[in-house]
């Protein structure tokens, strides 16, 4: 009875809404004729298609102008977005990946759920398989820790999206939005009650003609703007999926930020022979061979030692030394013994540079045999490349003893000519040697009985690297401070998890 009374109702409902509207209808014919008795017709008709012109046109300008001002722009089709100077070569590598999958995204993968998710996937098993190749099954290589501050850290960049963006997005309850999600059937409805307008205006056809032809331009230009739109967030999302795997998967999450700015590593430790309240410094590794000049470097370069550390026993051949550099606010700076040349010295040499934001390479421009020193450098390289979570350390050559090779000797008060041609040529020929860039080849002079010479520019070139030791410490610093496997620690989460058991079973006994 109830459902005939509500059909009833609506019946009634239907019959008003026409019995109002069949007056407003019978507007149509009768002001068409009006028109056509007058011979307005016409005239009618182009200023009709005229207005709907303009309104095209002002509606494209508008639009423009809005997606001009978005905050933030997301790439244009053709345009990739740079990797982070800061990642690693796999986490590079798998960003390439990312954008791969990116510029070939289509809008409509973001219209179904089941593709939208493929989508995400498909984007984290890219990133997994470029991080970890070695592994069959990359795509579960984190742990529970890591998942829970992804999940955190997720969380808190959507919470301001959705309070700065979503209308009533923090006003309105869960319950509040499935209601309103319940709600999306009246969208066809609608969609329904439209198509009938469209043909009950067909009774004034030349008014129909015009306004379904301003419509169709309309739809079109919207149809346009939306599918830009659709593919510009589409590649956003597999940049922000990619970004974040990237994150997980390259242990970037392992270690919190306020872990990381407390955290001293074990060979700074060391170096500094007792634990102090300093924060980490970046660590700039001096080496070379006997006679290359390498303590005159490491004078020159700590003018302003803040401390001078005394190593304990056992690594009395590298002294550490806690000073102000131009652009870095602490460091330290590591003076190191001859490079040895045998296998072993190197191999042992390449694992203390590991623990290096920088390395300095003092190398005499007149020694004719480098083959010790690319040797060194070679193992330095080996050891990264077995550490790919790691970021190999910067190497900027201090070309000692330039002086020696210039076909000009100068004189007491004269400056050596940078521009001479067997200046350059050495430089090069260092540069290439050693497979380094040619800017990071630094020619220095410490002749006796005249002022160290272009100690400036080798100071400049330190500070100017900066940033890419800050990177490589970053890195250095995360793997320290990540978890290690212990008995000790075991333990102890074993003996937390017993206690936690024991409270939910016997309660009381805690509680006193």
């Amino acid at each position: 009875m109830a459902a005939k009374g509500r059909a009833s109702l609506y019946l009634r409902g239907a019959m008003i809404f026409l019995a109002m509207l069949l007056p407003m209808l019978s507007l149509l014919p009768l002001g068409w004729l009006w028109l056509w008795e007058r011979g307005w017709a016409l005239y009618w008709i182009a200023s009709a298609f005229a207005l709907s012109i303009i309104a095209y046109t002002a509606q494209a300008i508008a639009l423009r102008r809005t997606l001009r001002q978005t905050p933030e722009p997301i790439a244009a089709d053709d345009e990739k977005v740079a990797p982070d100077p800061s990642w690693t070569a796999r986490e590079q590598a798998a960003w390439t990946a990312v954008e791969a999958i990116a510029s070939n995204v289509k809008p409509s993968e973001l219209t179904d759920r089941d593709r939208f998710l493929n989508l995400g996937l498909r984007t984290i098993e890219a990133v997994a398989r470029q991080i970890h190749p070695g592994d069959n099954n990359p795509l579960w290589k984190f742990t529970l820790p890591e998942a829970l501050a992804l999940v955190e850290r997720v969380s808190a960049d959507l919470r301001p999206f959705v309070v700065e963006n979503i209308p009533l997005g923090d006003q309105l309850t869960i319950g509040q939005i499935l209601k309103i999600y319940g709600w999306r059937s009246a969208i066809g409805m609608a969609e329904k009650a439209y198509d009938l307008w469209r043909l009950v205006r067909l009774v004034n056809p030349v008014t129909a003609a015009a306004q379904e032809a301003r419509e169709q331009i309309t739809k079109h230009l919207y149809a346009n703007v939306r599918d830009q739109l659709a593919r510009q967030l589409a590649r956003a999302y597999v940049r922000e999926v990619g970004r974040a795997a990237i994150d997980l998967y390259g242990g970037r999450l392992r270690v919190s930020e306020a872990q990381l700015a407390t955290h001293v590593s074990a060979s700074t430790l060391r170096d500094r022979g007792q634990a102090t309240g300093l924060a980490e410094p970046v660590r700039i590794l001096v080496a070379g061979q006997a006679g290359s000049g390498k303590s005159s470097v490491v004078n020159a370069l700590t003018k302003e030692v803040r401390a001078v550390v005394d190593a304990p026993g056992g690594t009395r051949d590298y002294q550490g030394y806690e000073v102000e550099l131009e652009g870095l606010s602490g460091a330290m700076v590591i003076d190191s013994p001859r490079i040895g040349a045998s296998t072993k010295e190197q191999r042992a040499f390449a694992t203390r540079a590991g623990d290096s934001d920088l390395v300095i390479w003092a190398l005499s421009a007149n020694r004719d045999d480098a083959r010790v020193d690319l040797a060194a450098l070679s193992a330095i390289r080996t050891h990264f490349a077995s550490r790919p979570h790691r970021r190999e350390p910067t190497v900027i050559v201090a070309l000692t003893h330039i002086d020696k090779v210039t076909q000009h000797a100068p004189g007491r008060n004269e400056t050596i000519d940078l521009q001479d041609p067997a200046i350059v040529e050495t430089v090069r020929e260092v540069a290439e040697g050693l497979g380094v860039p040619k800017n990071d080849v630094v020619p220095v002079s410490f002749a006796p009985g005249r002022p160290p010479f272009n100690i400036e520019q080798l100071s400049m070139r330190v500070a100017a690297r900066v940033p890419d030791a800050r990177q490589a410490q970053l890195l250095r610093l995360m793997e320290d401070a990540a978890p290690r496997w212990s008995v000790r620690r075991v333990l102890g989460q074993a003996g937390n998890a017993v206690k936690s058991a024991a409270k939910s079973v016997v309660p009381s006994v805690f509680r006193r």
